[in-house]
């Protein structure tokens, strides 16, 4: 019990650091849910694209809405809470898609005309981050795109590519910089972390 409170007392002031747009309370909240939240959705969606997908989601979601985290009484029962909806949204999608005839309704939901403005927000986000991306030199193109597209480490890169783990993880470096200025012109700010995690 003393352990849960704790926990509770950390979320807490991770929130409200998170509150105030605090990145490093951001990364530290990030690294504790993601190893519990993606048991939970994988058992669920049993398919890895997908709990990155959903993952991707939730972590861009709170960190939007972070100017209200300071008022959550029970930090975890929020962030799961986001996790079920996020999981209720995607198999209502799915219900659409599998819909061999689908109704008006349905149909509008897929093509997006009743998007919640967070969805909305999402996806213009992941194409700034993609226009951001195809504006980086080739070879930090290349880089960043096989450390995240491929999913391959720092080490599996360079020797790839024939080139230094140093370089590649300065070349990310450079990259995330790049992107995150692309962003603020749009008047976004991510932290470094979901950058990393978006694509």
């Amino acid at each position: 019990m003393e352990n849960q409170n704790v926990s509770y007392q950390e979320d807490k002031l991770l929130f409200s650091r998170i509150a105030d747009g605090d990145e490093e309370a951001f990364n530290i909240l990030f690294h504790a849910y993601v190893p519990r939240l993606h048991p939970l959705i994988m058992k669920i969606t049993r398919n890895e694209g997908v709990v990155k997908d959903l993952l991707q989601e939730i972590f861009f979601y709170l960190w939007l809405d972070r100017e209200s985290l300071g008022a959550i009484e029970s930090p975890q029962n929020w962030i799961f809470k986001i996790a079920y909806n996020r999981i209720y949204t995607w198999m209502s999608r799915q219900a659409v898609r599998n819909q061999k005839e689908g109704a008006a309704l349905p149909l509008q939901q897929a093509t997006g005309e009743h998007m919640p403005e967070q969805t909305v927000s999402f996806r213009e986000t992941a194409r700034l981050i993609q226009e951001a991306v195809a504006e980086l030199p080739p070879q930090a193109r290349k880089i960043f795109q096989l450390s995240r597209d491929a999913d391959l480490k720092a080490a599996e890169v360079a020797s790839l590519l024939g080139i230094s783990v140093q370089t590649v993880r300065n070349s990310l470096v450079r990259s995330v910089k790049h992107i995150k200025e692309y962003l603020n012109k749009y008047g976004i700010y991510l932290p470094s972390i979901l950058i990393l995690f978006f694509l």
